[in-house]
């Protein structure tokens, strides 16, 4: 128990950060007439085997490889933490890993509702305009299909940023939700996952709400701007998605990543703050992390779903976002040293 609360306390701030956001949400959901629990529910659903069985096992397994190779003469690291303090700390990353899934929830369910609050998406010919006064003229998609028109590569990459970029996005909350001794990093690393998708994803993307190119035609009526990327790129698979958000869209019904939304990025975003976080533990870690962001925001825009402006932005917003949170709770430790009673293991 005095293990649960140690581990609880120095979270209450994202914890109180969830509760709020989602209050907003579903505030919001009753007075439009779009209270729902679906995204709720499949989200806790999809992730709770992911969090509570898939990994707890492979990170088990690691630990007996690891211990039985330590008995064949590799020293084992002095002062392990006992059982109750083991099950305690786990049973606290349990509450913030199920925050973070109806966080998840709840950003969905306003991401599905920001079209109704908004009349439809407004801002793709201005922002479809601005990008391509911004590269030349030129509308930045159709130009990288011009160049990068091979089909094996497009369905790496439409892989890539469908299913690579999901596991190093949801994947690492639970390693670092579970690692002893990082009340430091977790708190800023859960927080800034919660910042980057509400300012990026909920706030920005709803103020400028757009649907991107590869629902253009859908949402404008111009059908041709786009048509040449999208006959490209549905000879190898058509988009992905698409029929499954604009159907979504529709009816009006909320599923697993429903919501459409171009301008800025959560991707590239996702991506960056990653980066970020690499960057404080090595080097060479974050050099390949914002390759990575690079590599995430050019599929973004060949692949049809962003202009190329959602990837600049996203970049410049989670940069100024990391600093900030990085020197608001600094600032707060050094205030109250007790308010962060063990150290993050992130080095610069």
């Amino acid at each position: 128990v005095k293990t649960i609360q140690s581990e609880i306390r120095p979270m209450l701030p994202f914890h109180a950060f969830v509760l709020v956001y989602t209050a907003i949400v579903l505030a919001l959901a009753g007075i439009e007439g779009f209270l729902t629990a679906a995204a709720y529910e499949l989200y806790l659903s999809r992730f709770s085997p992911l969090y509570f069985l898939v990994l707890p096992a492979t990170l088990a397994a690691t630990h007996l490889v690891l211990r039985l190779l330590r008995r064949r003469g590799t020293p084992e690291k002095a002062g392990p933490e006992t059982v109750p303090q083991a099950l305690g700390r786990f049973a606290a990353a349990g509450v913030t890993l199920v925050l973070l899934m109806v966080f998840m929830g709840s950003f969905t369910t306003f991401k599905t509702l920001m079209p109704i609050l908004m009349g439809g998406f407004p801002q793709d010919r201005v922002q479809a305009d601005l990008d391509a006064l911004l590269h030349g003229g030129v509308d930045p998609g159709p130009a990288l299909l011009g160049l990068i028109n091979h089909p094996l590569l497009l369905k790496v990459l439409q892989a890539n940023y469908a299913v690579v970029w999901m596991a190093l996005t949801f994947v690492p909350p639970f390693f670092i939700a579970v690692k002893p001794e990082a009340r430091g990093l977790r708190l800023r690393y859960f927080l800034s996952f919660a910042l980057v998708w509400t300012v990026l994803g909920s706030v920005i993307a709803c103020l400028f709400l757009s649907a991107g190119p590869v629902f253009y035609g859908d949402v404008t009526g111009d059908t041709a701007r786009f048509h040449a990327l999208g006959a490209a790129l549905g000879s190898v698979g058509d988009w992905p998605f698409r029929a499954y958000l604009w159907q979504t869209y529709l009816d009006g019904t909320v599923g697993l990543g429903t919501g459409i939304s171009a301008f800025p990025s959560v991707h590239v975003g996702a991506a960056m703050m990653n980066a970020l976080f690499l960057r404080e533990i090595n080097r060479f870690a974050g050099l390949v992390g914002f390759a990575y962001v690079g590599l995430i925001g050019v599929s973004s825009v060949l692949l049809g779903w962003h202009y190329a402006i959602d990837g600049y932005v996203s970049v410049i917003v989670v940069w100024l976002l990391h600093l900030a949170l990085k020197r608001l709770l600094e600032a707060r430790q050094a205030e109250n040293p007790a308010f962060l009673p063990s150290p993050s293991p992130a080095m610069p």
